[in-house]
């Protein structure tokens, strides 16, 4: 059945017309949409990858990002023959487009406090509107912005694990399915420390912390590729901070005693031609009978070294329609939440055998494609008995 909010009869108190609170919700997003606004908070999709347009298919073709030293022109004769060059050429990524999305529901209890509201005579009818749309909004948003962090788990997954993102039935994701994407990351780009970046190694004055990362800007530099950013978790800048080599390098051997503030450290950052750091800090959460449990898709191991790129984009999201916008079923409402997201809402009640209820769900069927992936570096400092290699890098092929 439709959502029980199509039957409110609210009526605006200036000029007496029926407020339609769902289509408030609809233009909300089409005027995000439109104006390319983000909504309520900026996420990592949001700011590193662009979207395209909604396919049919759910298999998606990447063009990969060529990485490499420019070929210059020779110098010829005034009557020569221009020599031909090779063409750089690219690669595809393809994979498949997966679906998330996540309901919730609204019980005839909580419908009564509304109805309550809705029925009051002692609240302004101006408040009575801003209490229920507050309440549609925040379903609304809880079902979008859930989405949103999926596509974020899979960037800080990915970004942190040498291109691989992998959801986990027994591990993180128990009310779905097994689905794992792999962007292949150039062995190259998976370093190590030679020394452990750990709480017995922060007073060690032989680990040189900051020519270590500024041999991998300059490795890659000569390999054409820039950074823009290095990505790590807060307790790895806090260690940087509090070790004695920073110490000693910021304030001199003989104050490398006190703690190095943090525009001493940016400072000292800057002047090594090091990119800026940017603290991930982002935690998701999965239900498992019923509970959340907070996970963090950043592995706290890594810094990740991210490529300076003309738009400031790291890939572009290719999302897939949801087979309701092919066919709707005319007993759900829904809305166009923007980059193929659908937020639909619906009741179900006695005739169909269930408890009386209203439901929200968001859905999403997407895939961030990192199409710079062969820019992206990562560096792992701690727990490295890996495999990851230590050695110069080569060229990108």
């Amino acid at each position: 059945m439709k959502s029980i909010f199509t039957t409110f009869n609210l009526k605006d108190p200036g000029t007496n017309r029926p407020v339609d609170l769902l289509a408030s919700m609809r233009i909300l997003f089409d005027e995000a949409t439109k104006s390319q606004k983000t909504l309520w908070e900026q996420t990592y999709v949001d700011r590193w990858f662009t979207v395209r347009p909604p396919q049919l298919g759910l298999t998606v073709e990447g063009i990969m990002a060529s990485y490499g030293i420019r070929v210059r022109a020779a110098l010829i004769g005034n009557d020569s023959m221009t020599p031909l060059r090779t063409s750089r050429g690219f690669e595809t990524w393809k994979g498949e487009i997966p679906r998330f999305g996540h309901k919730f529901k609204m019980t005839a209890k909580v419908m009564r406090q509304l109805m309550q509201v809705y029925e009051s005579n002692h609240i302004n009818p101006e408040a009575k509107i801003r209490e229920i749309e507050n309440v549609i909004l925040g379903e609304y948003k809880d079902a979008y912005m859930g989405c949103k962090d999926v596509a974020d788990e899979i960037i800080l997954k990915a970004l942190s694990g040498g291109g691989v993102a992998l959801f986990d039935p027994a591990v993180d994701n128990p009310e779905g399915r097994e689905y794992m994407v792999d962007f292949d990351l150039p062995i190259a780009n998976k370093r190590a420390a030679t020394v452990e970046w750990s709480e017995a190694n922060v007073n060690n004055p032989s680990i040189d912390v900051l020519g270590d990362i500024q041999k991998i800007v300059y490795d890659y530099k000569t390999l054409g590729i820039e950074f823009d950013s290095m990505l790590m978790a807060p307790q790895i800048k806090h260690w940087l901070i509090r070790s004695l080599p920073i110490r000693q390098a910021a304030l001199g051997i003989d104050k490398g005693a006190r703690i190095v503030s943090l525009p001493e450290f940016d400072a000292l950052v800057r002047s090594m031609g090091i990119p800026p750091i940017v603290e991930i800090n982002k935690r998701t959460a999965y239900q498992k009978d019923g509970i959340p449990n907070i996970l963090n898709p950043w592995n706290d191991d890594v810094i990740a070294f991210l490529p300076r790129t003309a738009d400031g984009k790291l890939g572009e999201v290719q999302p897939a329609l949801e087979d309701s916008a092919i066919m709707p079923d005319p007993t759900v409402d829904y809305t166009d939440a923007g980059d193929g997201i659908t937020i639909a809402k619906w009741r179900q009640g006695e005739s169909t055998g269930v408890q009386v209820a209203e439901f929200t769900q968001g859905t999403w069927r997407a895939i961030p494609v990192l199409t710079s992936a062969k820019a992206v570096v990562n560096y792992k400092v701690r727990n490295i008995a890996v495999s990851y290699p230590t050695g110069e890098v080569t060229p990108l092929g």
